[in-house]
């Protein structure tokens, strides 16, 4: 179930990755990575089916937010940039250690808060940046879930911020 979990979450980040700049697919990035966070945060959720379910059901429900939302464009873009956020923040703790507390819903929550400021004031810069984050943090968790891999901590988070700075690049030359 871990090899197809982290199949998943490298698609979905590959995905992201390369044409994150739609706010339907970044909002399945954010759900994703948020469900998870929340079965890193929740052991018992871990390892099977439910597991999946957390992970698929908030790309989904995340997915379809940000696909409907287009009338209501500022507001889905703060709400997903907040649950993005706090996402990636809880992802990137969770690289360095396994245990949750208080502090890192916390951090969470200052997370999220940067996430949905960074989307009502920057909105296709917030878009860029966060495809790039999502998609390299899913491409990473998912390897590591898949395979196994034991790249904790250092490592783990310079791969990620190096395929982040090359997707902000990729982004960018697409732009222009």
């Amino acid at each position: 179930m871990t090899l197809l979990t982290g199949l998943v979450l490298i698609v979905l980040g590959v995905c992201v990755w390369l044409f994150g700049n739609r706010m339907w697919l970044l909002g399945a990035a954010a759900g994703a990575l948020l469900g998870y966070g929340l079965t890193g945060i929740f052991p018992s959720l871990a390892g099977g089916w439910l597991e999946l379910l957390m992970i698929v059901g908030g790309a989904i429900i995340l997915g379809v937010l940000g696909f409907i939302g287009k009338a209501f464009a500022k507001i889905i873009a703060m709400v997903i940039g907040f649950i993005a956020g706090g996402a990636l923040v809880i992802a990137f703790i969770q690289l360095f250690s396994n245990s949750s507390s208080f502090w890192t819903w916390i951090a969470a929550l200052v997370g999220g808060l940067i996430g949905a400021v960074v989307f009502s004031r920057f909105l296709d810069l917030g878009l860029i940046i966060f495809a790039s984050l999502l998609g390299s943090m899913l491409v990473v968790r998912g390897a590591l879930t898949a395979f196994s891999l034991s790249l904790v901590g250092a490592y783990s988070t310079l791969i990620v911020l190096i395929l982040t700075v090359v997707g902000i690049i990729y982004h960018n030359r697409r732009k222009a």
